[in-house]
């Protein structure tokens, strides 16, 4: 019977599970919540936790208003506080008349003046309006002891992306004078916002510019052609034969 009895006992032992098998539980995970890493999604009991730090994490919207806002940041920082610092004012420049090949143009009495300008590459702020204005030459009579800059106004508040004006001298002058033959007349190009007097608009807008000019009566009574000025054809009158050119016309007739 001993024997029986221990035949029993090691078959019973051969039929245990060994800790290989698959059936045994695994040991439960700690209560405990680990805090060594921090921005980790939450997970289940068994469940391995996963850190969250990379961009698939964010909605596409977040990431492209994240774009957004560096962008603006980028453009905001080209006109902080050091910019108007350091900044460089714009500049006028002068293409008709060409003011490098004529400093000082000669513009007609009666005649319409093309005016044409350009600003500079440091004009990063150009004028929201653009005006212009003249001054008589200071030995006019009718002007001196004045206390402003401009005597009479050529345009005013063009919009910013005109580049060009065509000053009327008849009838863009000071009201109740006429211009004469002289020279010393000044013209500036100003922006409308800061007035013609600011010297110091701030970094990125244009400086007022000034150009001195002459004025002229043209002398010539005939063009290059040798008709006379302001000549009409149509309003000229028509010779008309006499009646005695007649009769000796047909007296020569009659005797030859």
């Amino acid at each position: 019977m001993a024997l029986f009895g221990l035949f029993f006992h090691v078959l019973a032992q051969d039929q245990s599970p060994s800790p290989s098998d698959s059936s045994i539980a695994s040991p439960m995970p700690s209560a405990t919540p680990d805090t060594s890493l921090e921005g980790v999604s939450d997970s289940g009991p068994g469940e391995q936790a996963t850190a969250t730090t990379d961009d698939s994490a964010y909605p596409n919207s977040f990431l492209e208003e994240q774009t957004l806002v560096d962008d603006s940041d980028i453009s905001a920082e080209s006109f902080d506080a050091s910019y108007e610092e350091t900044g460089l004012p714009g500049a006028v420049s002068l293409n008709t008349p060409d003011y490098v090949a004529i400093p000082t143009p000669m513009f007609e009495i009666g005649s319409s003046v093309v005016l044409g300008w350009s600003y500079s590459n440091d004009t990063l702020r150009p004028p929201a309006k653009v005006s212009i204005c003249g001054r008589y030459p200071p030995d006019y009579a009718a002007f001196k002891g004045r206390a402003g800059i401009c005597d009479w106004v050529v345009a005013s508040n063009l919009t910013g992306g005109t580049r060009n004006y065509t000053w009327d001298t008849v009838t863009q002058g000071a009201p109740g004078y006429s211009f004469s033959a002289d020279t010393g007349y000044t013209m500036y190009i100003y922006d409308g916002d800061f007035g013609v007097s600011n010297a110091s608009p701030g970094a990125g807008r244009i400086t007022p510019f000034a150009f001195t000019f002459s004025m002229y009566n043209s002398q010539y009574d005939n063009t290059n052609q040798g008709v006379p000025v302001g000549y009409n054809p149509s309003a000229a009158s028509v010779n008309q034969i006499s009646p005695w050119s007649l009769v000796v016309v047909l007296l020569l007739v009659c005797m030859s």
